[in-house]
């Protein structure tokens, strides 16, 4: 073969390779996985910088004395937090973990050492901690906890962890290891002003079949990220069921304009399982799951369990408020909760001392707890009849003394925003799936009191079917909504007292048993005016 024919058939040859090279890296890109969810999915939103330094403190055999908090980490900004790893011999509740952001003298993070990364029950205290597995938390065998869920900061990063005194702990349980990743941020533009907060919060026993489980209460603009759920049944199951009182009732912004409501149906549900009861098998999944259930004795009369839930794919945010609570019976009860937020930090409990964190103690609603933002006192009258709400009191002469029909006045506050009658008329206390009453109404009255004579925007979110009344106007048939929307209406008001009556049906709809309604008040200038019970004359 001639030198010229040769190099025609070496080009051609040399361009179908590069073509064909061509052709696998882009249908190996195309095969290939994508990059990991961590950058962004699992980020939760956060608007970081896309270069940061790696830094990590780390330290072994760091021995905790009583009263004096160790300072794990206090680091400059900016930065980001990213990975936490912590072990001990007994590492349980007698150690609480702080964490403080930018400068904030109120903790952003504060619960027990080991509740923090879900080992609840004080289980890693006795060296019982059980195995998770997901992308925010691992716990694996003889208490190695590790968290993976971003924490960022503008100025400053401390943590702490302090040992309280607990009688009967063991001599070796002062001892800690830890390894604290984080990225460092200098120089490169930091605007994300959300921080992430953790809170815990335990009842035993919870009032039983009452107003259920307080998770949490926080302000925003903010994301949830998800909570750690602890039950120690108290009662046989037999007597009260720890799952049917209820789930999960998760209530968005009741105080501000776009309000929603998420209800659960029974307890396991919660965490993505079914049925429960003693046939069930603990095990740890990605977002929701029971990584520990076991029964407390031979007849499985009581069981012990934990379920966690994280809300990755169905994000949760929320503008103004967000407020969580648990349907329970009279156990004992305890949940970390994960958030960020880009209001000031806002304890809804405080720590109670160590003896009180552990199993045995009794720890009684109102005992720690701080009370939330006024958003709201109203009266209440239920159940009544599910007919058309002609008999709405007036607003001259109104008296709480008098009943409704057959039905007493209750007092009752708001909860962010949200008026909830499943708190007051309900089933008696038995051992049904999240009982609730049907086909039922219930009606609820406030004063609102106006600087002058105005036109105020009302919004109002409910499902089922509300009717309302202003004074001694017309009543008003909002109509009916399958699930909970917000609603914003003009509403004329006189100077002074003005009673506001809202009459809410229960049935079916698209939310098992929601009965509740949210309200807020606005005038043209921006003032809220929040409901008050004061009786008008």
């Amino acid at each position: 073969m001639n030198t010229p024919l040769k190099t025609v058939l070496a080009s051609i040859i040399s361009i179908s390779c590069l073509l064909l090279d061509d052709q696998l890296v882009d249908r190996a890109a195309a095969q290939s996985p994508s990059p990991p969810a961590a950058s962004g999915l699992y980020d939760w939103g956060l608007q970081l910088p896309a270069r940061g330094v790696p830094r990590r403190v780390s330290q072994g055999g760091i021995r905790a004395k009583v009263g004096e908090p160790i300072v794990v980490a206090d680091v400059t900004g900016p930065g980001c937090l990213r990975r936490f790893w912590v072990t001990g011999v007994h590492p349980g509740r007698q150690y609480v973990l702080r964490m403080y952001f930018d400068g904030e003298k109120v903790p952003h993070v504060e619960t027990p050492l080991s509740d923090f990364f879900g080992v609840m029950h004080d289980l890693a205290g006795r060296g019982e901690s059980y195995r998770v597995d997901t992308p925010f938390f691992a716990v694996k065998p003889k208490n190695a906890f590790t968290c993976y869920l971003p924490m960022p900061f503008a100025k400053s990063a401390r943590v702490e962890i302090e040992r309280q005194a607990v009688e009967g702990e063991p001599e070796n349980a002062d001892i800690l290891y830890y390894l604290l990743d984080w990225h460092d941020y200098e120089g490169e533009a930091f605007t994300e002003t959300r921080r992430f907060c953790a809170r815990w919060r335990r009842e035993s026993p919870v009032r039983d079949y009452a107003d259920d489980f307080i998770v949490v209460d926080a302000d925003g603009p903010g994301r949830l990220v998800g909570f750690v759920h602890s039950i120690d049944m108290l009662q046989s199951r037999f007597q009260m069921r720890w799952s049917h009182a209820g789930a999960d009732n998760i209530y968005l912004d009741g105080d501000g304009p776009r309000p929603a409501y998420l209800r659960g149906i029974g307890g396991e549900d919660s965490f993505g399982t079914s049925f429960g009861g003693n046939e069930y098998a603990a095990g740890t999944s990605l977002f929701s799951d029971m990584p520990y259930y076991v029964q407390k004795d031979d007849a499985g009369d009581k069981q012990k369990l934990v379920g966690y839930r994280f809300f990755v794919e169905d994000a949760i945010t929320f503008e103004k408020s967000l407020h969580i609570r648990f349907g329970s019976r009279a156990h004992d009860v305890a949940t970390t909760v994960y958030w960020y937020s880009s209001a000031p930090v806002r304890p809804y409990y405080n720590m109670p001392p160590a003896p009180q964190r552990k199993f045995g103690s009794e720890v009684r609603r109102g005992e720690f707890d701080v009370a939330p933002p006024d958003t709201g006192k109203w009266w209440i009258a239920g159940p009544l009849p599910i007919a058309s709400p002609v008999g709405l009191p007036p607003h001259a002469g109104f008296d709480p003394q008098q009943p409704l029909g057959e039905s007493k006045w209750l007092e009752v506050d708001a909860i962010r925003g949200f008026v909830e009658f499943n708190h007051h008329y309900r089933p008696a206390a038995s051992n049904s799936n999240s009982p609730t009453l049907a086909d039922v109404a219930a009606v609820a009255r406030a004063t609102l009191v106006s600087p002058g004579d105005v036109t105020a925007k009302l919004t109002l979110g409910w499902d089922d079917r509300l009717t309302m009344r202003v004074n001694d106007g017309d009543v008003q048939d909002l109509g009916t909504q399958p699930y909970l929307k917000g609603r914003t209406i003009d509403v004329p008001l006189r100077k002074g007292p003005n009673s506001v009556t809202i009459h809410l049906t229960n049935t079916t709809g698209l939310t098992r048993g929601a009965w509740n309604f949210s309200f807020s008040a606005l005038t043209a200038d921006g003032t809220v005016l929040i409901p008050q019970r004061a009786a008008t004359k």
